[in-house]
């Protein structure tokens, strides 16, 4: 009952080649919507526009860390300190830069499904299970 039990539940957890699928996923989507998100800014001056890619690629660099970092915590806590900046530099009364709309949510929903996936169980592969 016990192995029929484990054979249940292996089915809700990923493989490692799955997680390391829905991770490929997650940063292919995410990098092309960021791109639909910056592509829309318009016409920006150059110092403004370094400084969005500069801002932009911290947060996503910090993303990639949360899951191929062996330092989970301490990369996740990095991700939070860097969102909520960006957050309050976007609400700020003098801004340094805008951020497009879409920007901040876009990078707060790939980071909470990237930490989400980078916690979720994964199963080692059992060569006997290949035809599930």
């Amino acid at each position: 009952m016990k192995k029929l039990y484990e054979k249940f539940n292996n089915l809700f957890k990923f493989t490692q080649k799955e997680y390391e699928a829905s991770i490929n996923a997650l940063n292919i989507f995410f990098g092309a919507v960021i791109g639909i998100s910056l592509g829309s800014i318009g016409d920006i001056a150059t110092k403004d526009y370094i400084l969005l890619l500069i801002i932009t690629s911290t947060a996503v660099t910090s993303i990639l860390f949360v899951t191929y970092s062996d330092r989970r915590y301490w990369s996740i806590f990095v991700l939070g300190l860097i969102l909520i900046g960006m957050w309050k530099m976007d609400h700020s009364s003098d801004p340094i830069v805008g951020l497009p709309p879409k920007l901040l949510p876009t990078l707060g929903v790939w980071a909470l499904l990237a930490i989400t996936t980078e916690f979720a169980d994964i199963v080692r592969d059992d060569p006997s299970d290949k035809d599930q």
